[in-house]
């Protein structure tokens, strides 16, 4: 057996105490007379306090008085330590700038200066070896040179021979890798 139909809502409504002024004073007149929509309420009651939470703890109601505190000051916080960020960023670019300004037109005019031919330091310390080399010096190395050309124009070796080094001759301090 169910509620009236036209009080079905208001039941489960008066059942979790949710009905209010003149709505609720109509309710509890019809309930007076109702056995239906007074079973109704009772079964909605017994549900709903099957599913009803248990008492707040003291330490629960404590949690709670201050959460709206402590939320609003972390909320502040994050909000304040944003806003130094933004801060540090903006001083940052500014900075930047600053230094893009002073330093810019100096930069473009490096750069559109003509540059002067570079030296490398191996050409400068083969340039000052060869004012060092007496004429006589060089023109024995340049005599030295001049009689093993570097160029193979294949008259030297056949295919077929054996290039292999035949160290027997040779004394035992001569090491092949040992420079001249």
């Amino acid at each position: 057996m169910g509620a009236c139909v036209e009080y079905e809502e208001q039941a489960s409504l008066h059942a979790a105490e949710a009905l209010e002024g003149e709505e609720a004073a109509r309710f509890q007149a019809h309930l007076e007379s109702c056995a239906a929509c007074q079973a109704e309420v009772a079964s909605a009651r017994e549900v709903l306090g099957l599913v009803a939470l248990p008492p707040q703890t003291p330490v629960e109601v404590r949690a709670q008085e201050g959460l709206g505190v402590r939320t609003l000051a972390a909320w502040r916080r994050e909000q304040t330590r944003r806003g130094m960020g933004r801060r540090a960023l903006g001083s940052l670019a500014a900075v930047a700038a600053v230094v893009a300004l002073m330093l810019g037109p100096s930069a473009l005019e490096r750069i559109k200066a003509p540059r002067p031919p570079v030296t490398t330091p191996a050409s400068v310390q083969s340039a000052s070896a060869r004012d060092d080399v007496d004429a006589e010096t060089l023109a024995a190395f340049e005599a030295w040179a001049g009689l093993d050309p570097l160029e193979d124009d294949g008259s030297g070796y056949g295919l077929d021979e054996d290039l292999s080094w035949d160290d027997s001759g040779l004394d035992g301090d001569f090491d092949l890798g040992e420079t001249l």
